[in-house]
């Protein structure tokens, strides 16, 4: 049950809460461990779970990649004479297979009875608590008062749901599985079950506990055949069944109080090390508080954020795909895959910065399991060192373009995967400062896409380019009006190219390696890496040359990667890109879908633009549900692509940090783009580069106080035209003008 611990501990700001049942997928409330993932509607005679396990996936292990790369190379020559058409015939041919597609698992249905009470229902609410990961619903059927809760636990991967009536009135639970997988049924006893195979074999166990007359305890825990991406995958589905009968009976066990103690306690382990309050939060539901586009909305979007990435990114598991874990989908949008070229790596950019670093391990596992792959793929495709990969992937660690031929070069055929993916590991050094881990998985990570990205480099013009490229998904017009993808250096490949090389060079530093090859020759490719291009206007511009866009507003910014999250372009020590890079982004346009929206509120946030990032923050937290094709978020706060994405989830938790706190290199910057919307409020425990934990409060626009723990190097610290040196220290105070308080 919710105690009054839980109630006084979190407010209105860290509570999800409806007055009736979800009628549709995108209003349910998700449940998960990362592994386990649950969407619960809250029905009240027939209680709908909608359960996924984030490793039923269809498809099998990589096969060994075949290309060409006298293709490529003539490719490069097509795309340097401006033949944009060639060059993407030419590219087709080295498209590999679709990614594999994220499977849904099971409905469970809990149908619920009072026995000898008909009465109609009334006093309904269904709430999830982000601050402990107890998800209620409590209503009342005649006098009597029935409360049901549901919790997963990290440790086993099992989901508990429990139904208790008031007074020792007696209550009924039946439970059915289906699937749209074409499951069978197993069990008995107590045991409800439903396994098969989908490419992989899959099953979920579910393990109903009376506990008196008038509480039901039901367990569920759930069982995919996925065993690593150079496996093959369990066909037996009789073996899944076993795995999560097991689990669910050893979840029977451990029993409901102990089990709800511990997932409670594992699940604020992690959300408590960060809070964020912007005042007093109206006690309405979260869907009359999107329709009535309340501004305190934004510390229930921060928080819900982090919680679905610690729900849905946790050690041992695999990474949060494009629909986190949650898919009710048999083909899901996007097939549900790994899109590498903003999308997972946008699912994780709140990870260091508001304090979830085991939530990025999924990623970083993943990384360096897809950089084996990528190094095949380098060798067969381009006959290069080092690793790469493209613009899908899934937990098969595919590295190869998608396509077979008929997938367009604009988002198939994109080699910078792996430098962008690398900044990950950087970052999570950064951070945390761990040299063995640097030194054992980042590094050769690191150092292999690093040689990668200087093979792929090519002498152009007097100076450095990569060519054939692309940007992103996104196409100009060429000199017959038509669309075209393929060019010469796009602004996106040479500032990842920076943005890596300078990781690469850092890294060294840190572990004594300076003078390994591949870092020398880095650093000389480094200094002659050209400019970013400014176009007549003073833009910064997508392509090498100005030229035409295809989709003016279109939704990806890549070009603007360096400004956020990259570092090359900075207000402070590049007031003049920075100055560009605005341009640019005025001229993309505010509108896009709802992880545009999310990447635009960061760049505005980065470039201290407080209104711009607020507007961009409000139109994200429109009620997508009203807004046609266009960005928002549902009633459950989930982001609208539209169809339900959630990076835009992650991407926007992040950008909001971005506002309050900004770590640069040997500068810590406060309330850099604080809306005027949040007069008053106090962050608690956002992080930064070198180890530094930050708590602020602020009153009346005005920083009130800073308190700044771990700092392991000297740092400058920067609010407005206020400025502090910190040296290393373990606890240190300022106040609003920076200067100390003890």
């Amino acid at each position: 049950m919710v105690t009054s611990a839980d109630a006084a501990r979190h407010g209105a700001d860290t509570l999800l809460w409806f007055r009736t049942p979800a009628q549709v997928w995108e209003e349910a409330l998700p449940l998960g461990t990362g592994r386990l993932g649950a969407m619960a509607f809250g029905g009240v005679d027939r209680e709908l779970l909608q359960l996924n396990d984030d490793r039923l996936w269809t498809g099998g292990p990589m096969r060994p990649p075949h290309g060409d790369p006298t293709a490529v190379a003539r490719a490069r020559r097509l795309a340097l004479a401006g033949d944009a058409a060639g060059a993407d015939a030419l590219l087709r041919t080295i498209q590999g297979p679709d990614t594999a597609r994220y499977l849904p698992l099971a409905d469970l249905w809990l149908d619920v009875r009072l026995v000898g009470r008909d009465g109609t229902s009334g006093a309904y609410r269904r709430r999830l608590d982000l601050g402990t990961g107890v998800q209620t619903v409590s209503y009342r059927v005649g006098d009597v008062g029935v409360q049901r809760e549901a919790v997963c636990h990290p440790g086993l991967h099992v989901l508990a749901w429990r139904v208790r009536a008031e007074g020792g009135n007696a209550v009924e639970v039946a439970v059915r599985l289906e699937n749209a997988l074409g499951g069978n049924g197993f069990g008995g006893g107590d045991v409800t079950g439903l396994s098969g195979v989908a490419g992989m074999a899959y099953a979920v166990a579910a393990v109903v506990e009376r506990d008196g007359p008038d509480a039901v305890t039901v367990y569920v825990a759930t069982e995919a055949g996925y065993r690593g991406p150079d496996t093959e995958p369990e066909r037996d589905p009789a073996e899944c069944a076993r795995l999560a009968t097991a689990r669910a009976e050893q979840a029977r066990w451990l029993g409901w109080a102990r089990l709800r103690a511990e997932a409670v306690a594992a699940h604020r382990e992690l959300f408590d090390r960060v809070r964020l309050d912007l005042g007093q939060a109206p006690d309405l539901p979260t869907d009359e508080r999107i329709t009535r586009a309340d501004p305190g909305l934004a510390a229930l979007l921060f928080h819900f954020g982090r919680y679905l990435l610690i729900t849905s990114s946790r050690p041992g598991t695999l990474p949060a795909n494009l629909q986190g874990i949650w898919n009710p989908h048999v083909e899901p949008p996007w097939r549900g895959n790994y899109t590498l070229n903003i999308n997972l790596p946008m699912n994780y950019w709140p990870a260091e910065v508001t304090g979830l670093p085991e939530c990025h391990e999924p990623l970083l596992e993943f990384v360096e399991r897809l950089a084996t792959h990528g190094q095949l793929v380098a060798k067969a495709l381009y006959a290069a060192p080092g690793w790469t990969a493209h613009h899908n992937s899934d937990p098969w660690c595919l590295a190869t373009p998608v396509g077979e031929g008929t997938g367009d070069p604009a988002w198939a055929n994109w080699p910078m995967a792996g430098a962008w993916l690398c900044l990950h590991l950087w970052q999570h050094f950064e951070f945390g400062g761990d040299l063995d881990w640097l030194r054992e998985r980042a590094w050769p990570v690191i150092r292999g896409a690093a040689e990668f990205c200087a093979a792929w480099l090519i002498e152009h013009e007097g100076g450095l380019t990569t060519a054939p490229s692309t940007s992103p998904e996104n196409h100009y017009l060429d000199a017959a009006g038509q669309p075209a993808a393929v060019g010469v250096g796009a602004t996106m490949d040479l500032a990842l190219t920076w943005e890596l090389f300078r990781c690469l060079a850092a890294a060294a530093e840190a572990l004594g390696l300076t003078g390994d090859e591949v870092v020398a020759r880095a650093d000389a490719l480094l200094c002659r890496l050209p400019a970013p291009p400014l176009g007549a206007r003073g833009q910064l511009l997508e392509w090498a040359a100005e030229l035409p866009d295809a989709e003016p507003g279109h939704r990806h910014v890549s070009h603007l990667v360096g400004l956020y999250p990259g570092q090359r372009i900075d207000p402070v020590r590049t007031p003049a890109l920075a100055a560009a890079a605005r341009r640019a982004l005025l001229a993309r346009g505010d509108a896009g879908t709802g992880w545009s929206l999310a990447w635009k509120t960061a760049l505005w946030a980065r470039l201290g633009d407080r209104d711009r990032a607020a507007e961009l923050l409000a139109q994200f937290l429109a009620d997508a549900t009203v807004r046609s094709g266009q960005g928002g978020v549902y009633r459950n706060l989930f982001c609208a692509h539209p169809p339900f994405q959630i990076d835009g989830n992650f991407g926007i938790t992040a950008a909001i940090a971005e506002m309050l706190v900004q770590g640069h290199p040997g500068e810590l910057r406060l309330l850099p783009a604080l809306p005027r919307a949040w007069p008053r409020g106090s962050v608690l425990g956002l992080r930064a580069p070198g180890g530094v934990t930050v708590d602020l409060a602020w009153d009346d626009g005005e920083l009130t106080t800073v308190v700044v723990h771990g700092l392991r190097s000297p740092i400058a610290v920067r609010y407005r035209d206020h400025l502090a040196r910190l040296g290393p220290g373990g606890h240190q105070v300022l106040d609003g003008r920076l200067t100390g308080l003890s």
